[in-house]
């Protein structure tokens, strides 16, 4: 592989002569249902467990404290919030096995990535001995980490990032999910989770307070309610979950650029999104409806760190 280098308007430009991975329809249609069944598989989880833990608790307690509920609705609220809090928690807790169900693979025995953990285990003095890593299947160029607590984390690998990077370029992409790791960027997303879900529940219980909504018809209430409830994911996703996301992308990124060296992790960086053909910049619109920032954005973050 060659990489040529060359700065024009203090904007680094790489020209990389190699394949990039092209789907067919079927394989993104493939890839899509891969994705979906993830995340619905975290939904489904979340649901269970919010369920079943509200219905048996309203049962539980009515049965021994009869009346219990009825003279205090914030009790209601707080068994809402309760609830939902402990069910997106099993999920978080469970992603990294539904991940290996979902996209199935094999625990990694690469003589590249034990390098990898000896270099990075002198360059961040991290103990990363307990991080599981795993190839998955899948037909694009990625890596990710995932897991609440350290004993349960997995660092996945897909198998296309392994056969067409290489051994310095693997090293900076698992810098980067070392950093999440380092900067408890997991749980903090499950906090702003909580957060999210006590901020909507206390809304529900103040605006039941209101005179011109108890005045309200019946049906008008539960469109009112409905309506927040349906809307309530998207809103969590589109102004917390995905801003969060793409702060610490950024905070990731510098992390390990500053492992591995800044110019190692952009020429990485680089070789990523040309890999995934994602080069050519998503419209300025689109931008605050994904998850993680464009490549010039976070190229440009880190060669903020050459000024540092």
């Amino acid at each position: 592989m060659c990489i040529n280098k060359s700065s024009i308007n203090q904007k680094t430009e790489y020209t990389i002569k190699d394949e990039v991975i092209r789907l067919s329809w079927n394989e993104k249609l493939a890839e899509f249902g891969l994705h979906m069944g993830l995340v619905i598989s975290g939904m489904l989880i979340t649901a269970v467990v919010y369920f079943g833990l509200l219905i048996i608790t309203f049962d539980t307690v009515d049965t021994i404290v009869p009346g219990y509920w009825s003279d205090s609705t914030i009790k209601s609220v707080a068994l809402v919030i309760v609830s939902a809090c402990t069910g997106n928690a099993c999920a978080f807790f469970c992603f990294p096995y539904l991940i290996r169900l979902v996209f199935r693979g094999y625990e990694l025995q690469d003589n590249r990535l034990d390098r990898s953990v000896r270099k990075l285990v002198s360059a961040t003095g991290m103990n990363i001995t307990a991080e599981r890593l795993y190839a998955i299947n899948s037909k694009t160029a990625n890596a990710v980490v995932s897991g609440l607590f350290r004993k349960s984390r997995y660092i996945f690998f897909t198998k296309k990032l392994l056969e067409k990077m290489t051994e310095e370029e693997i090293i900076a992409i698992f810098a980067h999910e070392l950093a999440h790791a380092k900067h408890r960027h997991i749980p903090k997303m499950l906090f702003a989770v909580m957060l999210w879900i006590c901020a909507i529940q206390t809304f529900l219980y103040l605006i039941g307070f209101n005179h011109y909504f108890n005045a309200s018809d019946e049906s008008l209430k539960m469109l009112v309610v409905s309506l927040i409830t349906c809307l309530n994911v998207w809103l969590m996703l589109f102004l917390v979950l995905f801003p969060l996301s793409r702060k610490n992308e950024y905070e990731a990124d510098s992390t390990a650029a500053s492992w591995v060296g800044i110019d190692s992790y952009k020429s990485a960086l680089h070789r990523l999104y040309q890999l995934n053909d994602k080069l050519k910049p998503p419209p300025v619109y689109t931008r605050v409806l994904q998850p993680h920032p464009t490549l010039q954005d976070r190229l440009d973050r880190v060669a903020q760190l050459n000024s540092k």
